[in-house]
Order: structure tokens, then C-alpha cells, then sequence
């Protein structure tokens, strides 16, 4: 009897096994995407991540015992020579001299205040393995004298050769060693974390210090000349490349539970420690997995809630196309427990294929789909098949089963009451009798609200406050579709009135027809599965889109500008703003200052970022939002407080008059409120002459140093011969602690007496007394709580050791240049007039902020890379990193959700427009014998589906656009499952969102007009028997 029946349907459980097929397919599908993608995200994380999280650095103090040394290695080699957690790891170790200088510093080298430039000289395992020489040869151990090799940067700074020979003194002993230079070298993987064991290798210089190096040289050189008081280091570096997530996170317990590797009692003379960001990683990581799966949360509910509501709308349609013989099977003895038994056999016949099938056809979907380049850009995928994915596919398997079986599992009624129901169908569906709409949107409001309250689909669960995903929170885009598509449900009566009114006002009989029969349907099927699509579509390219502008958003938020340059020692070479200039593609060159700050009196700290303001809206990326809607007014307030410029021309000539030893500088302000530093260059009888840069540059001030001096002795100082006089006004000296009057004998002349504070510092500044104004700051929400104040007040904070009366003009959601944490943004030019008014500070750049024309941009960032002592932060390198695979998998993800709603509601409007015109065939067939043709059936038809499907299209498309902006910009996360900072901003896919809408009322009227081809012979062979025996 099964079969006789299932024959009789033939079609529509044929389309429903395709259905099946499909939602299996994709849910599989994304079981092995979600997979896969994990694993890739994993690799590419792995890959960039710093070298300090995938590796652990041991060190310490190892004094001057070899034996005591060869111990120790030989623990630490046992502790991790196995592993780390089942990861194979390789051991490296390496061994640093201490108190050795150059005995004849030259090239670039920068002695300390002492005169003394340190040199770092040290042995490391297997360098050759690790760089490349790019002159000479590498060292040999034993010979004489002792041979060495230096990384390029180093090479530089000291302006040697291959062949040169270096002479080291060990400052505790005055011993001098000689060494000769044989090779030179760099790095094969700069980012290799085998390099944490050479420091400053990159930039040859320690920062903010006098220590050059590294000088390399064999381990028994080192022990026989260099080892008299050392420190040890040894790097365990576990092989990550093609780990998996638990291996990290296994490989990350193991270290923590190893510590140093080292026994206890022995260990480094007490000093060892082991320092490593495995953990860090790993935790990471957990978290990215856990924000990419609930990111794909969405598009697979989506796909259920399509499937399942197609594959109900066929369980429907085939119910009502059997109701007579079903009614005609109860009244001839046919029990209810029978009847679902054939129902279920039925149904697992229809989903058997889906789940034998979906599994193979998922894994090859995702191979397919990760050839397309554009996944193919942002991910490398290796689908496979696992259990989960056989379970999910079983799992949906059976749901799909439910669904299908579902309609006939319902209490029966008698053969006469079948008979007159199906006569005269209702006009409302069961979803509005119970008013079900309702209920759903009230869960999606529910759901919205508790997203806003929690900003994130995660939350803490199980012990330890492991993240999870939220079902409700992560649910609340999905339940946002359902409800905008089962509430057009209530459009479709007064709809379809408004348009029968309309119709009728023509004599146009088709369009009446048409609209009538819309509002007499016993269910709108179509319209409301085209309301899903397109809802669900637009939700998907919303998301996505959010998602990826977002990403770039952060970029231009961390990066601040196109490309940001951060000196590595701390200040620039004098050269620098016109090197950086005349980079290709360079349109403006930026200094700027960064400084962390206390904020209030709890520790909490941040970070003060200063640049030029009136320059700053054509460099810095500051979206209009973060800047309070203003950006040019923030600009504004920033600079408003910057000095004009001083009535005091910068003198040609004059004479300075000192004590021995001692130094003057002239400071300069630029018409933009740019420093600059002229030294003092007299000859011997005092005299000097100044040349100042084109452009209306001002006299400023004059820093005087001297070698240090005996604390309470005095230093003279006098300048006079000016052929310029001075700016009008009192005159000072400021050091770090002090400020008091200086002399002025006649107005182009100045005289001062500096007595020597107890830090032996001659460093002081003569400047002009009127003290500059308070510094206006915009200030984060973070910042401004921290230091409890409000717009308009002010307070002081101690930037660079100076303390500097600040006041808040304004706030702001994020500074340019950081990661959105707390922070204040000032105006650079009334930072340096502060700093160099208060206590004689001239701060040099730290930084340089770069704009860079658009076709041009890659070319400055190859040019800045090439640059020595820099780091380079690319706003576009950035953003394409941020493009992580966890996030170009889930917009993957969402991608293939919007084809899949397309795909499924094409499937669902096709198998519903042959079921009403099997449906129909009795009542078209009498029309027919009335004298309707079969153009005015077809027409009347299309009038039907181009109704519902037009209602559900737009209907589907508000409800879309809707979700998408209450919900959307509350789902995207960092990959560090943290709210992005600056926040999202809805990215509506207008143009993508009404295609999809287009495209599917466009289907459904093709797929109408297909159906209705046979339409002739159906009326013309008069209406189907009812009742017939199966």
C-alpha cells in the first residue's frame, strides 16, 4: 500500500526528497566547513602569531661554572626534549656576555652620558640554520684573533667591514679583547621565534640604551674569552605549524606545567625564569573558535528554518492532495496508528537517500567551494569527513522526516467533514488562528533585548567561565525572519482586497480572478517562503557586509593613518620627515608623540597620543561617528589653545659666552607649531651664526647642557651680540625640578646662572616666562571615568616625568593609532610648547603618520619597509589580516546561506504552483467549460503568484532590513570574542538584498508559467475523481 501510494504522489515526494537532499547537504556541509575553517584559522593564527606565543623562553643568571652550565642545558633538554603535550619541540640555547664596551666606538654609535657604548656579544645555537650571510663567511671557533659575525643592522651602526678588526674591553677588569669581523647576515624569518634569543637583531641597538650588538661568536670562544660573568637562555619552540586547536591547547598546558624545566635547587643560581605566550595563544584561540561557531549559528538556522518550512509546505500540499482517499481509508477501517505508520515508512523513504548521500556530496561542496578564488583568497580549506559530520547529517535527517510525516499524524475527521473542508477551505492558517506570530515575535524582541543588554551571542558557561553561545542571543537574527515572515500572513487579506478593488475596476477578468483566489488560499505558502528568502538573505549580506566593514574599520582605527612609522630607538634621525617624504606615493609625512599616563590615583594607565591637529583631518582616519559627528570641530578645539607664533625672529649672528664644556641650542617654532633644534656652533672668540629653515620660523628658546657637574656648583651662561631682539617679555630658566628668572641686560641679550641640582645634570632650557596654556586633550568614556571628570574640567598629568595642565575639550569613542582602549588625543605643537615651557623638555618624534595616494600605497609601504629603525603599521595590511579565516568563513557561510534561501524557495514556489493547479484541476475545468480559455487561466495564474510572491518579496526585504539593523552590528565580534571597537555600523546590501527579492518573484513567475503549459490538456480532461482507492 506504501508504494501504491507514494506512486500517486510521485512528484511531490520526489521534490521533497530533493529538499531533504539539499537541507542535509548544506547542514553537513557547514558541520565540515565550520571544521575546516577552524583549522585554518588555527594555521593562519599559529602562523602570525608574536613569536614570544609560540615559544618559551627560559633565561637567568648562569655565572662562570661550565660544568654547572652543561648541567643545566642537559635538564632543560630532558625536561622538553620530548614535547610539549604530544607537539614535537627543538631546543635552542644561547649564552650572553656582560660588561663588555667598545674600546674605539665609531660609525653612528651613541655613547651613554659616561661616554661608554656597551657591546652585546654572545653564542647562540645553530645561526647558520636561521640566517643568510650577505658578506664574508662565518666564524670559526679557536682561532686567533677571536672570529665573529654581525647582523646587517649592527654592521651598519658600527660602519664596519668584513676583515675589520674590533677591539673589546671588559669593564670590569680592563682586559681588552680583540675580535675580527668575517661574515655579515640577516635573518631568513624575521618573524622566527628562534630570533628571541638574539636581541635587537633587527635593529642592531638596545632601546633607550648604549648597547650595540649582536656580535656573535662560536660557543668555546665565548667560553674561553666571554664567559666570566654570563647570562643563559634557551628557547623550547613546539612545532605548531599544522597543529590542530587541542594540540595547541594540550601543548600550552604542558608548558605551563614544566615551568623552566630546570631542578629547583640549582636552577640559574635562583634566577630562572620561563617566560611564554603559549597560554595566551590558546586561550585566543578558544575564544576565535567560539565566535567563528556562533557565527555560523545563523546561516545554519536560516537553512533549517527554509527547509523546514518548505518541506511542510510539501507535507501540506500532499496531505490536502490525499485527503479524500485518506477520509475514504478511515471510513473503511483504516486505523490512525495505520494510517501514521505508512506515514513515517513513507518518510523515511524520502529522507534515506539524504542521509546516505549528504554527508559525501557535503564534503564535496566545501571542496568545491574552497576553488573559488574568492574564498580561496581569504581561506585554505581541507574539508573531511568526521562522526559529526555523519551525526548532523542523521540528525537532519530525521527532522526532515517530522516534517514530512507531520500534517498526516493529525487527529483524522469523518469522510463528509474531509470533504466539505476541502470545499471550502479556510482563509486563515493555523499560525494566525493561534496566533503563533505573536508569540514568535515576541521572542525575537525578547531575544533582541537581551542582545543589547549582553552586547554578544557568548557567555560564560560551565565552570571555570568557559565561553559558550548563547542559544536565545545567537537565535535573535533567525527569529527576527521568522517573525517579519509569518506576520505578512496578516497582510495577505487586506491585500488581496485592495487588489481585487483595483481589479475589478478594469475588464481585465484575469486579474480578478487571480486576486480572488489569493485571498480564499488556505495557506500562502509561497508568499511567506519568499518573505523567508529574502529576509534571510538580506540578513546574511547584511552580516556580512558589517562584518567585513568593520574589519576595516578597525584597521583604520589601530593603524590611524595609511602607514605609521614607530622609531625603534625611541627618536628619529634628523633626516627622517624629509627621507619619509620623498617616499613614492607619500602625500603627507606627520610627526607624532605617544606616552603612557596615569589615569587617576587606581593605576589605571593610557596612553596619550599627540599630532598635529590643523593637519590632522587630511592624515588620520577618524570616522565621523567616533569623532563625536564632528570631526573638524574636534580638530579645532584640539588646536585651539596652540601658541602663535613668538614675536622673536630667529637671530643670524651673535655671541655666547659659557663655561667650559657647555652646549647651546636654539629651538625653533614653525608656522605650523613644529620644533626644530639649531645647535650653537661658536668659534673661538663665542661668535655664531644661525641660518633658519624657509618658512617664518620663530625663536622659541635655547636649551644649554654640559657634562655633569659637582651638585651645588654654579654655570654661567650669557648671550649678546644678537643682530635681532628678543621677544618681549620676562625670561626664565626651567629644568625637570626648577624654574627661576634669567637676567636680561640689554633687550637683544641674555644672562643666566645654573646651579647644579644633586643630580649632577647640567640640562636646562632659558625660555620666555609667560607659561603656555593649558593643553586640550579629547578624551575616551574609558579615560574620562578613570580620571573622574567631565567636559570643560581640567587636572594635571605627568607626561614624560613633566607635570602638564590638561583640559578636556572633548570626547571621544576612540584615539586614532591604538586598540580603543583608554586614551587621550592632544594637539603636538601645544604639547611641545608645554613641554619645553615648563620644564625645558624638547621631545623628538616617536612616530610618523603617512597618507598615501591610493594606487600608491603598497609602493610607499615597500619603500618604508626598507627603511632602518622603523616599524611599520599598514592600515591596509591590517585590514586584510583582519580578514581572518574565522571571518572570511563565516561570510563564506553567509554567502552560501543566501544562495540556499534563493535555491529552496525556487524549489518550494515550483512544487506549490503544480499542487494548486493539481489542486485546481476540477474548478479550472468548469471554467473551462464556461468559456475560459486556457490564456485567461494561465494569466489569472500568474496574476495569483505575482501577488503573493510580490508581498513576500517586500515584505521579506522590510523585514531584512530591519533585523539586519537592530541585530546585525550586536552579533559581530573580534576575533578575541570582544565587541569590536569602533563599533559596527549596519552595512545594508541594498543592491544584493531587493536582487534577491527580484529574482525570486521573477522564478516564481517563470516557474508559473512553465506549470501552466500543460494547463490545456488538465482542463479539457475535466476534474479528477475523488476518493479513488489507492
Amino acid at each position: 500500500m506504501m508504494l501504491r501510494r507514494a506512486r500517486g504522489a510521485a512528484a511531490l515526494l520526489l521534490a521533497a526528497a530533493g529538499v531533504t537532499l539539499t537541507a542535509v547537504t548544506l547542514l553537513a556541509a557547514l558541520t565540515v566547513y565550520s571544521t575546516a575553517v577552524t583549522e585554518a584559522g588555527v594555521r593562519t593564527a599559529v602562523a602570525s602569531a608574536d613569536p614570544a606565543e609560540r615559544s618559551i623562553l627560559v633565561r637567568g643568571s648562569a655565572g662562570s661554572d661550565p660544568a654547572a652550565q652543561a648541567q643545566w642545558d642537559a635538564a632543560l633538554r630532558r625536561a622538553f626534549g620530548g614535547g610539549l603535550g604530544g607537539v614535537p619541540a627543538v631546543v635552542s640555547a644561547a649564552g650572553y656576555g656582560a660588561g663588555w664596551a667598545f674600546a674605539e666606538p665609531g660609525g653612528a654609535v651613541r655613547p651613554d652620558s659616561s661616554g661608554v657604548a656597551y657591546a652585546s656579544v654572545l653564542h647562540v645555537d645553530d645561526l647558520a640554520g636561521h640566517a643568510r650571510l650577505t658578506g664574508g663567511r662565518w666564524a670559526v671557533a679557536g682561532a686567533s684573533p677571536v672570529q665573529m659575525t654581525l647582523a646587517e643592522p649592527v654592521a651598519g651602526l658600527l660602519g664596519r667591514a668584513v676583515g675589520d678588526r674590533i677591539p673589546l674591553t671588559d669593564r670590569r677588569t680592563g682586559r681588552t679583547t680583540e675580535v675580527v669581523l668575517t661574515g655579515v647576515w640577516q635573518p631568513v624569518d624575521a618573524t622566527d621565534p628562534y630570533w628571541r634569543l638574539v636581541p635587537d637583531v633587527a635593529t642592531g641597538v638596545r632601546p633607550g640604551s648604549a648597547t650595540y650588538g649582536p656580535l656573535v661568536v662560536e660557543r668555546a670562544d665565548f667560553t674561553a674569552h666571554f664567559a666570566a660573568s654570563r647570562s643563559a637562555a634557551w628557547l623550547v619552540t613546539p612545532r605548531l605549524e599544522a597543529a590542530t586547536l587541542a594540540e595547541v591547547t594540550g601543548a600550552a598546558a604542558a608548558a605551563a606545567a614544566t615551568g623552566t624545566g630546570l631542578p629547583a635547587p640549582r636552577g640559574l643560581d635562583q634566577s630562572a625564569s620561563a617566560e611564554s605566550g603559549l597560554s595566551e595563544l590558546a586561550a585566543r584561540l578558544g575564544r576565535a573558535d567560539v565566535v567563528g561557531r556562533s557565527t555560523l549559528v545563523t546561516p545554519a538556522l536560516l537553512i533549517i528554518v527554509l527547509a523546514g518550512y518548505v518541506l511542510l509546505l510539501m507535507a501540506v500540499l500532499l496531505a490536502e492532495d490525499r485527503r479524500g482517499e485518506t477520509a475514504l481509508l478511515r471510513a473503511r477501517g483504516a486505523s490512525r496508528g495505520r494510517l501514521a505508520g505508512l506515514a513515517l515508512r513513507e518518510s523515511l523513504l524520502v529522507v534515506l537517500p539524504a542521509a546516505v548521500l549528504g554527508p559525501v556530496l557535503a564534503a564535496g561542496l566545501v571542496a568545491l567551494a574552497s576553488r573559488v578564488p574568492a574564498v580561496a583568497a581569504g581561506l585554505e580549506l581541507r574539508p573531511r569527513l568526521a562522526v559529526s559530520t555523519w551525526l548532523v547529517a542523521a540528525v537532519a535527517a530525521m527532522g526532515c522526516a517530522l516534517a514530512v510525516a507531520a500534517p498526516a499524524l493529525r487527529r483524522g475527521r469523518a469522510y463528509a467533514a474531509e470533504m466539505a473542508a476541502r470545499s471550502r477551505p479556510r482563509t486563515r492558517s493555523v499560525v494566525l488562528r493561534a496566533g503563533l506570530d505573536v508569540v514568535v515575535l515576541a521572542l525575537a524582541v525578547l531575544s533582541w533585548l537581551q542582545l543589547r543588554q549582553y552586547a554578544s551571542p557568548l557567555s560564560a558557561a560551565g565552570t571555570g567561565g568557559a565561553l559558550g553561545i548563547d542559544p536565545l542571543l545567537a537565535a535573535a537574527p533567525t527569529l527576527g525572519v521568522i517573525a517579519g515572515a509569518v506576520l505578512t500572513l496578516r497582510l495577505l487579506l487586506p491585500a488581496a482586497r485592495v487588489a481585487t478593488g483595483l481589479a475589478e475596476r478594469t475588464s481585465d477578468s484575469a486579474a480578478v480572478f487571480g486576486t480572488w483566489q489569493a485571498g480564499r488560499r488556505s495557506h500562502a505558502g509561497p508568499m511567506v517562503l519568499v518573505a523567508l528568502a529574502v529576509a534571510a538573505g538580506t540578513v546574511s549580506w547584511c552580516l556580512a557586509g558589517t562584518s567585513e566593514r568593520s574589519a576595516v574599520d578597525q584597521a583604520d582605527l589601530r593603524a590611524g593613518a595609511d602607514l605609521r612609522l614607530v622609531e625603534n630607538a625611541g627618536a628619529a634621525p634628523a633626516d627622517r620627515p624629509d627621507g619619509l617624504a620623498a617616499l613614492p606615493g607619500v602625500t603627507a609625512v606627520l610627526p607624532g608623540a605617544r606616552t603612557g599616563v596615569a589615569l587617576g590615583t587606581d593605576g589605571g594607565r593610557g596612553d596619550l597620543v599627540a599630532v598635529d591637529a590643523v593637519a590632522g583631518s587630511r592624515v588620520l582616519h577618524l570616522r565621523g561617528d567616533v569623532a563625536g559627528g564632528d570631526p573638524d570641530g574636534l580638530w579645532r578645539r584640539l588646536a585651539a589653545a596652540r601658541p602663535a607664533p613668538g614675536d622673536a625672529p630667529v637671530p643670524g649672528r651673535g655671541t655666547v659666552t659659557a663655561d667650559p664644556g657647555v652646549r647651546t641650542t636654539a629651538v625653533l617654532a614653525g608656522p605650523a607649531g613644529r620644533q626644530a633644534r639649531l645647535p650653537l656652533e661658536p668659534d673661538a672668540a663665542g661668535r655664531f651664526t644661525l641660518t633658519a629653515p624657509p618658512g617664518g620660523w620663530r625663536l622659541a628658546g635655547f636649551l644649554v647642557e654640559a657634562p655633569a657637574a659637582a651638585s651645588g656648583s654654579t654655570v654661567s651662561w650669557r648671550l649678546d651680540g644678537l643682530d635681532v631682539p628678543l621677544a618681549a617679555g620676562g625670561w626664565r630658566t626651567v629644568d625637570r625640578e626648577s624654574a627661576q628668572d634669567a637676567a636680561r641686560p640689554r633687550p637683544d641679550a641674555l644672562a643666566a646662572t645654573y646651579r647644579v641640582p644633586r643630580t649632577h645634570r647640567v640640562d636646562f632650557a632659558v625660555v620666555p616666562a609667560a607659561g603656555p596654556a593649558p593643553l586640550p586633550v579629547a578624551v575616551t568614556p574609558a579615560a574620562l571615568t578613570a580620571l573622574r571628570l567631565g567636559t570643560g574640567q581640567s587636572t594635571t598629568l605627568t607626561v614624560g616625568g613633566v607635570s602638564v595642565d590638561v583640559t578636556v575639550a572633548a570626547t571621544i569613542a576612540a584615539v586614532p593609532g591604538t586598540d580603543g582602549g583608554p586614551a587621550l588625543l592632544a594637539d603636538l605643537p601645544t604639547l611641545d610648547a608645554q613641554l619645553l615651557g615648563r620644564r625645558g623638555v624638547v621631545a623628538a618624534p616617536q612616530e610618523w603618520w603617512l597618507a598615501t595616494r591610493p594606487g600608491q600605497h603598497t609602493a610607499a609601504a615597500v619603500a618604508a619597509a626598507r627603511l632602518d629603525g622603523v616599524q611599520i603599521v599598514d592600515r591596509q595590511a591590517l585590514s586584510a589580516a583582519g580578514s581572518d579565516p574565522f571571518g572570511a568563513g563565516a561570510r563564506g557561510a553567509l554567502f552560501g546561506a543566501a544562495l540556499a534561501a534563493v535555491l529552496l524557495a525556487a524549489v518550494g514556489v515550483a512544487v506549490d504552483v503544480q499542487a494548486t493547479i493539481r489542486r485546481r484541476a476540477g474548478e479550472l475545468a468548469v471554467l473551462h467549460a464556461l468559456g475560459a480559455g486556457p490564456g485567461l487561466l494561465t494569466r489569472s495564474l500568474l496574476v495569483e503568484q505575482s501577488l503573493l510572491a510580490g508581498i513576500g518579496a517586500l515584505a521579506g526585504l522590510v523585514a531584512g532590513v530591519l533585523v539586519a539593523i537592530a541585530v546585525v552590528p550586536l552579533l559581530v565580534l573580534t576575533p578575541a570574542a570582544a565587541r569590536p571597537v569602533p563599533a559596527p555600523l549596519p552595512d545594508v546590501e541594498w543592491l544584493r538584498a531587493a536582487g534577491t527579492g527580484v529574482l525570486l518573484v521573477a522564478l516564481a513567475l517563470a516557474l508559473t508559467a512553465l506549470a501552466a503549459l500543460g494547463l490545456h490538456r488538465r482542463v479539457a480532461a475535466g476534474p479528477p475523481a475523488e476518493g479513488r482507492e489507492p
